[in-house]
């Protein structure tokens, strides 16, 4: 696949991406166990939805986020990280420098197995590995279908969203486990017309093609919901694991 550069294009809409993107649900915490005073990567921190949702639970946290504006949304809003100057690929930390780390929507922009490598070298013995992903629910067509509204009809560059790690049984990792943790996202209509247009699909697509697909989100939402406030079904999905001690 060509790299149309999409990944490093989610500055654009920085701020809107930190209004309207969805954070971790709350519920998600039985998920880590207690970070308190643990030391934690994020690769791929964006503007840092995931980010403050692990400084809450106690995280000491380092950040590699290559969208200078992105990162500077999140270092706005979380001003004691530590940001690292990197890639997933190549994250500049000596060995086995992290108890956990975590990469939420953005595994599908990371060239493998270079990435997963990486992560297993920063990690110290018995260390975690979350790769999450955020997003709507699959369970119900209706959704799915507009979701797929993010995408024009001619977009090969689009890429298939890493919503697990595909990890090595015999490679660093062990007790590999997928999951999957549903649970439900109140939105207005317009603050999800917002969110559609954060996604690299729309972000790449003229401005008359985004105000199309808009106008066509908010028909489809006003005529399932009327003007009131929606329901959204969401899933968080991914993989944990553990680094194999060495």
């Amino acid at each position: 696949m060509s790299d149309d550069g999409r990944g490093l294009k989610f500055g654009t809409v920085a701020e809107n991406y930190d209004l309207y993107r969805a954070a971790p649900p709350a519920e998600a915490a039985t998920l880590v166990g207690d970070l308190r005073g643990l030391e934690v990567l994020e690769v791929g921190a964006g503007t840092g939805k995931l980010t403050r949702f692990l400084l809450d639970l106690g995280a000491q946290v380092s950040v590699i986020e290559p969208d200078e504006e992105m990162r500077r949304v999140l270092l706005r809003r979380s001003p004691n990280v530590t940001v690292l100057l990197g890639r997933a690929e190549s994250i500049p930390t000596e060995a086995a420098s992290f108890d956990a780390v975590f990469s939420s929507s953005a595994w599908h922009w990371f060239i493998q197995p270079d990435a997963t490598i990486e992560m297993a070298r920063v990690l110290r013995d018995d260390g975690t590995l979350h790769v999450w992903w955020n997003g709507f629910s699959r369970a119900d067509p209706w959704w799915v279908e507009l979701t797929a509204l993010r995408h024009g009809g001619d977009d090969t560059g689009a890429r298939a969203r890493g919503w697990r790690a595909s990890l090595d049984p015999d490679g660093p990792f062990v007790d590999v486990e997928d999951f999957e943790l549903h649970w439900t996202w109140l939105r207005t209509i317009e603050e999800l017309v917002a969110h559609f247009r954060t996604y690299s699909g729309a972000i790449i697509r003229s401005e008359a093609d985004q105000r199309v697909m808009a106008n066509e989100v908010r028909t489809r939402l006003t005529e399932r919901f009327g003007d009131g406030v929606v329901p959204v079904p969401m899933t968080l999905r991914g993989t944990t694991s553990q680094r194999r001690p060495r």
